[in-house]
């Protein structure tokens, strides 16, 4: 079951920069801006470097190792055709000088893929086989 998790006070989270906390076993980068909390993975989706150490422009913080920006509300990517690449948001919370992020639940084990079936059986011998061999 998810539950809050007290990661530090108000005033350890600066207007305007990132610092880097532990929910559980994940790492989580929160940033205030505007006087407002936000929380994102503390791992960019492209290469795993600290979000935590990026810089904020706007509403986004910037990856410093690639460049990689992050919306603090959605996660969401904003590098053209690699938008596709999302940091997991987590809820955050302040009541009165304490600080709460939210502790997901733990996803479901994968499922293999035998029992998934949307899994397309693949045949090496069959797809990898050259014209002439044919």
């Amino acid at each position: 079951m998810a539950e809050y998790v007290k990661v530090g006070t108000s005033d350890e989270f600066r207007e305007g920069r990132g610092r880097a906390v532990r929910v559980g076993d994940r790492r989580v980068a929160i940033f205030r801006v505007r006087g407002r909390l936000h929380a994102l993975q503390d791992a960019c989706p492209h290469m795993g470097a600290a979000l935590s150490d990026g810089r904020l422009e706007n509403d986004q913080v910037v990856c410093h190792w690639h460049g990689w920006s992050f919306d603090l509300e959605s996660g969401q990517g904003h590098q053209g055709a690699r938008s596709w690449a999302r940091a997991r948001v987590f809820e955050v919370r302040e009541e009165g000088q304490e600080v709460f992020v939210l502790r997901p639940d733990e996803p479901p084990p994968p499922r293999s893929p035998f029992e998934d079936e949307d899994w397309i059986p693949w045949d090496p011998d069959k797809h990898l086989k050259r014209p002439e061999e044919t």
